[in-house]
């Protein structure tokens, strides 16, 4: 009993972590705080940011939604063992390059909403963060 209670537990988490985006919308909110304190953002600042992140994933919904389609199929395929799987690999690339196109623009609209002194402090930040990543 204790088995399957942990083995439903298990597929209910796993099934709920395919199911949503990367970041989650709390982490989000918390993310967008700790910037915000971090970098002293103003209210509108803050506004603006919210703005542009929200335009983005609008924007991009299908964009995501298409990528997250195709990359389950292919994730399905290859572990089938079967041949398609290439095809599908094939297909995820200029979506993945669309992703991080969109990705790239959304941080320069950010970071056109910030003073330089901030945008230095960011830069600053994002350089630790790879340096901590990279090991």
């Amino acid at each position: 009993m204790k088995r399957l209670v942990i083995a439903c537990a298990i597929a209910l988490t796993a099934a709920a972590a395919s199911a949503r985006p990367h970041v989650r919308p709390a982490h989000r909110g918390a993310q967008m705080r700790r910037l915000a304190k971090q970098l002293n953002l103003s209210d509108a600042q803050q506004q603006q940011i919210r703005d542009i992140h929200q335009a983005a994933r609008e924007r991009n919904q299908q964009l995501y939604a298409d990528f997250r389609t195709k990359f389950r199929q292919f994730r399905e395929l290859k572990r089938a063992g079967d041949p398609a799987a290439d095809n599908l690999r094939a297909e995820l690339k200029p979506l993945r390059d669309q992703i991080r196109a969109a990705r790239k623009a959304t941080r320069e609209l950010v970071r056109g909403v910030l003073t330089p002194e901030q945008r230095q402090q960011l830069d600053e930040r994002m350089a630790a963060r790879q340096r901590r990543r990279r090991g």
